[in-house]
């Protein structure tokens, strides 16, 4: 069986949802990037697509194997597909494919009585492509199924949200996260010291994938490194410092991540000015923005922050954009 770290809680809903036999026709896994969602998205389309219904997934039978693969007929990922046919054709929107590829789920399933559909980074699709779901989510057929993945709730529809379950997508412990990180080997094939674990189980608080991405330095990590940066500098009231962090990502997908990591860091900032302890993942960050703005300020920041997040995917001009960004985000902190 294939090994799940961390998601405790979240995998307590699932087998509550599954073992009532109640399980949701839309779900939505949610969490910052890394946490695992998409581990999670695989182990459920597996659940439902199992041949051994009594103890679903098996990880045994051939429908397990080939959904953990990504090859089964019954399982689509149609975002990846759909913004790779628009690249190559621009002239065809995503929405247009969107609705070609939902034309084809009114068809029955290939093999077996279910078809699990896994729509990733649904808080990065457009408000035209969120409101064409919508109408496919609403009014669901008996065979298909729904999981969503998304970073953060805050970009995605109202309209959608009420109609799927949200699942948090819970860290990894700090044994969970030491055995995980004694199994991982970078390419480099360097091996990977308790005293090195620690410290990343202090920087990234159970985050198994955001701390190997880190790990083995893939280009992958620059948006984090570039918000570690803005919120040093913010948190220093280090304007011009800001900037030049969020201007450091290259693509409109980098700066999206890094707002996001962001906006994370300030909510748990946020929560220890209203008197919760220090979370797990990026201690010295959090404890930094919490000493130097009061509560208001904080929580001003952080709405700031997320109401860019959203704006993100609009694809404006990407350094105009981290220019706002940086002013908005330091106009607030003046306001209150």
């Amino acid at each position: 069986m294939t090994k799940i770290y961390g998601k405790k809680v979240a995998m307590q809903r699932i087998e509550s949802f599954r073992s009532s036999g109640r399980m949701p026709h839309a779900l939505l896994l949610y969490g910052p990037k890394g946490i695992g969602k998409h581990v999670l998205a695989d182990y459920i389309a597996a659940m439902y697509v199992c041949e051994d219904k009594a103890h679903a997934p098996c990880m045994k039978c051939r429908s397990c194997r080939l959904a953990m693969e990504h090859g089964s007929p019954d399982i689509a990922y149609p975002i990846p597909g759909i913004e790779a046919e628009h690249a190559k054709h621009t002239e065809r929107s995503m929405v247009s494919l969107l609705r070609e590829f939902i034309a084809s789920c009114y068809a029955k399933p290939i093999e077996g009585s279910t078809r699990v559909i896994v729509f990733e980074r649904l808080d990065k699709l457009s408000v035209q492509m969120q409101n064409t779901l919508l109408k496919f989510i609403e009014e669901p057929l008996d065979f298909n199924r729904y999981i969503f993945t998304a970073d953060n709730k805050a970009p995605i529809l109202q309209t959608v949200l009420s109609r799927v379950t949200a699942v948090s997508v819970d860290p990894a412990d700090r044994e969970e996260f030491s055995e995980a990180l004694t199994e991982f080997r970078p390419e480099d094939g360097h091996v990977i010291t308790a005293e090195r674990v620690s410290e990343l189980y202090d920087m990234f608080g159970g985050n198994i994938g955001a701390a190997t991405e880190f790990e083995a330095g893939g280009e992958n990590v620059q948006y984090l490194a570039a918000a570690l940066k803005a919120c040093e500098a913010t948190a220093a009231r280090r304007e011009l410092d800001c900037l030049l962090a969020l201007l450091s990502v290259k693509t409109r997908d980098e700066l999206f991540d890094t707002l996001g990591s962001m906006a994370d860091i300030f909510a748990q900032a946020a929560a220890c000015k209203a008197g919760a302890p220090l979370p797990g993942a990026f201690r010295n960050h959090t404890k930094s923005i919490a000493e130097s703005f009061g509560l208001d300020a904080i929580t001003a920041m952080y709405n700031e922050l997320n109401r860019l997040y959203g704006k993100s995917y609009t694809n404006p001009n990407q350094k105009l954009f981290a220019a706002e960004c940086c002013g908005s985000l330091f106009s607030a902190a003046c306001r209150n």
